[in-house]
């Protein structure tokens, strides 16, 4: 029983460290994703997603 536990903690802890540079997220190498990162100018990357208008 404790086994299933500790097998249940185990993807939690792995998906909060970084990817290494090797790894893909999706379909995307992690080494494309940092340098499309680099390369893309502040003012296209949105941190907030814009309001809906409702009417």
């Amino acid at each position: 029983m404790e086994e299933n536990q500790n097998m249940q903690d185990l993807p939690q802890n792995v998906s909060k460290e970084d990817p290494g540079i090797m790894e893909s997220i999706g379909s995307f190498p992690v080494w494309m994703l940092k340098i499309i990162d680099v390369v893309t100018p502040d003012f296209l990357i949105k941190k907030a997603p814009p309001r809906k208008n409702k009417p």
